[in-house]
């Protein structure tokens, strides 16, 4: 009886796990990292590697002569050169409920992005923001350089 209950304890603790990673779906995944790359997230600092997932909310950080290229779940793509700082305030992607925003701030350094889905179903979904603009974005590539004051 002891082991059975130790067993539905255990049980119920890898479903609330399972719950829980299922409902953080997450911004993107990391794909390439060259050099030194960086995630801050919930106060901690964490080496990057290919296959990282991104949240809202995460600070990614390119050393020296570091470079990063992600994907975000609407299948648009961040890249980020040398000596960046970029920050995921929002991202949320849920077409089926009409859920879609998306807010990448700049603090420094260059990022490019090709646009995905979220642009394409809604033109006012996704913002950049640098320390002095606000880039809307209508479905394009670009690139923006910040640079330190």
């Amino acid at each position: 009886m002891k082991a059975f209950i130790t067993f539905l304890e255990l049980a119920l603790i890898l479903c609330t796990v399972h719950s829980t990673m299922a409902s953080e779906t997450g911004a993107g995944v990391m794909k390439n990292i060259k050099g030194p790359v960086f995630i801050e997230r919930n106060k901690e600092i964490i080496p990057a590697k290919a296959g990282d997932r991104l949240f809202e909310k995460d600070v990614i950080v390119t050393g020296k002569g570091g470079s990063m290229g992600a994907i975000l779940r609407d299948n648009s793509i961040l890249s980020a050169g040398s000596n960046s700082r970029i920050v995921i305030s929002e991202f949320v992607f849920e077409p089926a409920e009409k859920k879609l925003s998306g807010v990448v701030q700049i603090k420094r350094g260059t990022i490019t992005y090709l646009t995905g889905l979220m642009a394409k179903l809604n033109s006012k979904a996704m913002r950049f923001m640098t320390p002095t603009a606000v880039c809307g974005i209508r479905g394009t590539h670009f690139a923006i350089k910040v640079e330190d004051e």
